[in-house]
């Protein structure tokens, strides 16, 4: 059984669904104040996302995460299935507002039959420059390996697997989740790894302006964490080469995950340590700092989620400044047509030049569904709201829709990943941007 962690497992499985599929928003512009303003994304006319050309029909597409080098020029990375194929990663590139038929990436040697393949993380320098990372299963022990992918001058290089830490487990079994590069085409990644004995942990591998990736190390969980940490850092964000923040969770006991963060400064990691959750947090294996953002100057943001019920979760925001992180702030802001139990969480937040941040996840409405919801952050406060769906998506008992990623420009002109569901419970991509 490929390595997950319970709370890769867990999105995947509430924010995917099946292989996934995805929607392309750019949120209305903040107002003066950094209020939401228009009447919403939901007013610009959506376009699909074709997936690669296949002489079977495409069953389904995702695309799990976006970066943009300016307002209508994006790349996003993901995976596609044709009927009777196997799950394949892909990208799809935006040009002038336009978004291209996506392309296949081609996988390392020794990939299984079935990979189960996905992009998902990335970055980029420019269009036509970028660096992706994801994960597929191997051989015939079907053991999960990162790969890391890129594209030059608009073509993309076949797929190689990273070196992993000295002590990694053998077969080898790893997953890279996130990247972050510079404009000198430096790039750090981030990801986990299984040890000789078994235990999943978190690595960093880093890729100098000039030059190959170089071998991952480890980045040591918090005091405190299980014997088998199942730690993972699933987000990385850098003020400068050399100067990043990587956040993720690990367990402290089966059914007990905390969230975690890790700084480097100089070059050299630190040891990860504890986030702590806002005050009314219960016990849960879905606590995660998921994502984060730095600003060239200022600080940094990370959002996640924590579990107040059985039932319920909560979105929540987190500081890093001088290297130190403050403990997690409960973002009790809803979106209207919110539900009593909105359960909210997020899973991406891009903070622009001017310090506006948007972040994207999920809530639950008043029907009881969980859907897409953005949220913008001005002036230290949050604003909300349920992304409209496009037309053809369903509003009945299979609606069901979220936001994974998010990528921000300007002030206002931000681009997210996400996916909605028709009346049948089939997900659609689809893409739409601001004039």
């Amino acid at each position: 059984m490929p390595f997950l962690s319970v709370l890769t497992y867990k999105v995947r499985a509430a924010v995917s669904g099946a292989v996934g599929a995805l929607m392309f928003i750019i949120p209305a512009a903040p107002g003066p104040a950094g209020m939401l303003g228009g009447d919403g994304p939901g007013h610009h006319p959506a376009t699909a996302v074709q997936p690669p050309a296949s002489t079977q029909v495409v069953r389904s597409a995702g695309l799990f995460t976006i970066a943009c080098t300016a307002a209508g020029w994006c790349t996003a990375g993901g995976n596609y299935q044709a009927a009777g194929r196997p799950i394949e990663p892909m990208v799809a590139a935006q040009s002038h507002g336009r978004w291209s038929r996506g392309v296949p990436l081609v996988l390392p040697a020794g990939a299984a039959a079935q990979p189960y393949a996905r992009v998902n993380g990335i970055a980029c320098r420019s269009l036509g420059n970028c660096v992706v990372v994801g994960d597929y299963e191997y051989g015939r022990s079907h053991n999960l390996q990162g790969f890391i992918a890129t594209e030059s001058h608009g073509r993309w290089a076949r797929a190689f697997t990273p070196r992993l830490p000295p002590d990694a487990a053998s077969p080898l079994s790893a997953l890279l989740e996130a990247v972050t590069c510079a404009r000198d085409g430096s790039c750090t990644a981030v990801g986990s790894y299984q040890d000789s004995s078994r235990n999943a942990q978190t690595m960093v591998l880093a890729k100098p302006s000039s030059g190959p990736w170089r071998q991952a190390t480890e980045i040591a969980s918090p005091p405190g964490a299980a014997s088998n940490p199942d730690a993972f850092m699933t987000g990385i964000s850098c003020s400068a080469p050399g100067n990043c923040v990587a956040v993720g969770n690990y367990s402290v006991s089966p059914s007990r995950f905390e969230a975690m963060g890790a700084i480097e400064s100089r070059g050299a990691w630190h040891r990860a340590t504890e986030i702590t959750v806002p005050r009314g947090a219960i016990a849960s294996t879905f606590t995660a700092i998921t994502s984060v953002s730095c600003l060239p100057t200022g600080p940094c943001l990370g959002v996640g989620q924590y579990a107040i019920s059985a039932t319920q979760s909560r979105a929540m925001v987190v500081t890093e400044s001088g290297g130190r992180f403050s403990g997690a702030a409960p973002i009790t802001t809803l979106p209207q047509g919110a539900s009593a139990k909105p359960s909210t969480y997020l899973l991406g937040i891009s903070c622009g030049p001017s310090g506006v941040c948007f972040a994207v996840g999920g809530g639950r409405n008043k029907a009881g569904h969980s859907v897409a919801m953005y949220m913008v952050r001005s002036g230290g406060q949050w604003r909300a709201a349920f992304l409209a769906p496009p037309p053809g998506a369903t509003a009945g008992p299979r609606e069901l829709s979220a936001l994974s990623s998010v990528s921000c420009t300007g002030r206002a002109h931000c681009s997210a990943a996400g996916y909605y569901h028709d009346g049948l419970g089939a997900p659609h991509a689809e893409a739409a941007s601001t004039p």
